[in-house]
């Protein structure tokens, strides 16, 4: 058996003990939580890794089947190796490292077919270009899918790169512009909206924000001198609540767009802005500190911003009621107290901007 192709199977043995050990993992963390494993599950995400291992180093074949083996494996590591150097963008941006990769893949299929469609069958060097991009990820994916679908368009954006690719080769001239054309707006979309949809969808249920709800709502809050407020005070005025915690990083980055959407609304009287601090009545995160109805005015004037501050329990089961299952999430009131809005600070911008048009 040829060098490199002992090579590429040890290559291919050092991944699968990386599943190894997520399964493992989630064997421990299944007992705990569950008190059983779901066995289907963990074989199934094994063969993404065990089924190229066996095909590699299986069966007697003659020089022309080793050669095509030999090539269906080095394209299979290729763009293994394309996933392994782009993934610690995914560091810095999801978005950029779907991009990217996306480029990637679809020059690299292009290149490769050019060059041995006449060794290997087209379908073949597809399906390793597949396989390469995905050994890594879809096992990982299978076993913990809840907790990866925030990078879930970063890993479809990469298989979608393979098949722009595989299809532009394939295609003719004309269908070939249509092909760069949907694959450019595709990229610029995920990159300045679509991703962003995608969290919103995951944290706030919905893509652009807007929800119809009739619900009444019993939500009660405190002002920063511990009076008492009810959603029903605001009757006759769209209200806008920014819902944070002291332990959110992201809530702070968005702070300064709540304070421009504050200043651009504060003369308005038909639009309250607050801040709605949850605030933690309880010690937690390993320290002696509790937080009272004040906290989050506090923290606020400390850090500058002059945007008024209304205080709930973080324990409140309506904010639950709400959708608030994350933060930050802003959450906007018809002048009947129903919700219309749920989402991020970017969505409510533009959306109460809408409402005051009409």
């Amino acid at each position: 058996m040829p060098r490199g192709l002992i090579i590429t199977a040890l290559l291919l043995c050092i991944v699968f003990f990386h599943h190894f050990l997520v399964v493992k993992d989630f064997i421990k963390k299944t007992k705990n939580e569950h008190g059983k494993i779901k066995p289907f599950w963990l074989w199934l995400s094994f063969i993404p890794v065990l089924g190229p291992i066996l095909y590699i180093l299986g069966g007697n074949f003659n020089n022309e089947e080793r050669s095509g083996r030999y090539l269906f494996f080095l394209i299979l590591l290729s763009a293994f190796l394309i996933e392994l150097t782009t993934a610690p963008l995914r560091a810095f941006s999801f978005m950029a490292c779907a991009v990217i990769t996306f480029v990637l893949y679809f020059i690299f299929i292009i290149i490769i077919s050019r060059k041995y469609s006449s060794r290997l069958k087209d379908i073949y060097i597809l399906l390793a270009c597949l396989l390469g991009c995905s050994i890594l990820q879809l096992p990982t994916r299978i076993l913990t899918f809840s907790a990866s679908l925030v990078s879930l368009p970063d890993f479809l954006f990469h298989l979608l790169g393979i098949i722009m690719g595989y299809l532009f080769y394939k295609s003719n001239r004309i269908i070939r512009i249509n092909i760069l054309a949907f694959s450019l707006l595709s990229c610029l979309f995920l990159y300045f909206k679509g991703y962003d949809m995608w969290i919103d969808k995951l944290n706030f249920g919905t893509f652009a924000g807007k929800v119809e709800s009739k619900q009444n709502y019993d939500l009660n809050f405190q002002t920063n001198t511990g009076d008492s407020l009810s959603l029903s005070d605001f009757n006759g005025k769209y209200l806008l609540l920014d819902c944070w915690n002291t332990y959110c990083g992201v809530c702070y980055k968005k702070m300064p767009k709540m304070q421009q959407l504050y200043d651009d609304f504060k003369q308005n009287p038909e639009v309250s802005i607050f801040a709605m601090h949850s605030f933690i009545e309880k010690p937690r995160h390993g320290d002696n500190s509790s937080e009272n109805y004040a906290t989050g005015s506090e923290i606020l004037e400390k850090r500058g911003f002059d945007f008024p501050c209304l205080a709930i329990d973080i324990d409140n089961p309506v904010l639950k009621e709400l959708g608030v299952n994350s933060y930050p999430a802003v959450l906007i009131f018809d002048k009947e107290s129903n919700l219309i809005f749920r989402g991020s600070i970017e969505n409510a911008s533009d959306y109460i901007k809408k409402l005051e048009c009409e």
